[in-house]
C-alpha cells in the first residue's frame, strides 16, 4: 500500500466534548458548512478549530468527501440516528475502531497501537518507535511535527491529573476508553479495558474487518496481527477468549479447540448498520 503520510492536521486541537457531535449535525444540514465564510459562527469555533473538526470527522470517517462536497459517511449518519450527542461509550469504541483502520487520516495513530506495544512508556519511547518505523517503511517526516503528534496521541487518548475535570470540554471523549493510563509526570501504560464498558460487538466488527472476505481467523491472529483486537483495543488471550465466547453465546461464530486448532468460524456476519441496530434496538440476532 502506498501512503502519504500527513501529520498535524488538527491544528493542535485534540477531540472536544461535543465537537462530533455538533459536526454531524451541522454536516447534515448543510455539506457545504467547512467551506463556508460563516463557518466560525456556524460552529462557534476559531478558524483553526473548523479546520481541526473537519480533519477529526474525516478521521474517525464520520465525512467522505464525493464530488468536493462534505457529506456524512454511512457510520456519520447511523451515529446521527442511534446516538446523535455521542453520549454513549459504544459510539466512541466504533469511533477509535474506525479511526484506526483510516490509514489515509490517521496512519501515526495506527501506526502507534499496533508497533508501540510496550507495557509502560514515555512520549520519548512512543517517539523513538515511531521514528524506527517510519524509517523501516521509508516515509519522510519532520521531528518537530512527528513530536506534536506523539502529543496529540497522549492528549487524545489518556487524561492529564491537572486537569481530570468531568466538567473540562478541553479533555477527549476517547480518553473514556482508558486504553492509555498516566502513572506519573511522564509515563504511561496501555491499560485493558473493562469487560463491562467494552460490548462484545465492538470486537466482533473489529474481527470482521480483520478477516475481510475470509470466514475464519485463527485465536492466534486475534493476538499477532497488526489490527488485531489485541493491538488495537489492548485485550490479552484471557479477555479476547471471553469476547470468542460471547459472540458464541449469540450464535455468531464456531470456535474449535480441538487438536490445538484454536480457530474462529463465523456463522453470521453483520453490518456496521446491523452492529448499530442491535447494540441500540436489539432484535437482529
Amino acid at each position: 500500500m502506498d501512503i502519504k503520510l500527513k501529520l498535524k492536521r488538527h491544528e493542535s486541537f485534540s477531540i472536544r466534548e461535543g465537537w462530533l457531535a455538533k459536526g454531524i449535525r451541522n454536516v447534515k444540514n448543510n455539506n457545504k458548512v467547512f467551506s463556508s465564510a460563516e463557518a466560525t459562527d456556524i460552529l462557534g469555533i476559531g478558524n483553526n478549530m473548523v479546520k481541526s473538526l473537519k480533519y477529526w470527522m474525516s478521521a474517525t470517517c464520520l465525512i467522505k468527501e464525493e464530488n468536493r462536497e462534505i457529506k456524512l459517511s454511512e457510520f456519520g449518519n447511523l451515529i446521527g440516528n442511534y446516538d446523535p450527542y455521542l453520549e454513549d461509550i459504544f459510539s466512541w469504541w466504533l469511533v477509535h475502531v474506525n479511526m484506526m483502520l483510516n490509514l489515509d487520516d490517521a496512519y501515526i495513530y495506527n501506526m502507534f497501537f499496533n508497533k508501540c506495544l510496550r507495557k509502560s512508556f514515555s512520549k520519548r519511547d512512543i517517539y523513538e518507535q515511531l521514528v524506527t518505523n517510519l524509517k523501516n517503511e521509508k516515509l519522510e517526516y519532520n521531528e518537530n511535527i512527528l513530536q506534536d503528534e506523539v502529543n496529540m496521541i497522549i492528549k487524545t487518548y489518556a487524561i492529564d491529573e491537572k486537569i481530570d475535570n468531568p466538567e473540562n470540554n478541553f479533555i477527549s471523549p476517547l480518553s473514556d476508553l482508558n486504553l492509555i493510563k498516566k502513572i506519573d509526570r511522564d509515563t504511561y501504560e496501555r491499560n485493558r479495558p473493562d469487560y463491562r464498558n467494552l460490548n462484545y460487538l465492538i470486537v466482533f466488527y473489529l474481527i470482521e474487518q480483520l478477516v475481510n472476505d475470509k470466514d475464519y481467523i485463527s485465536i492466534d491472529e486475534l493476538l499477532k496481527l497488526d489490527n488485531s483486537p489485541a493491538k488495537l483495543l489492548n485485550l490479552d488471550k484471557n479477555l479476547i477468549n471471553e469476547y470468542l465466547d460471547e459472540m458464541k453465546r449469540n450464535n455468531l461464530i464456531i470456535i474449535n479447540r480441538t487438536a490445538g486448532l484454536n480457530m474462529v468460524y463465523f456463522q453470521k456476519k453483520l453490518s456496521l448498520e446491523d452492529i448499530m441496530k442491535e447494540y441500540f434496538e436489539g432484535g437482529i440476532l
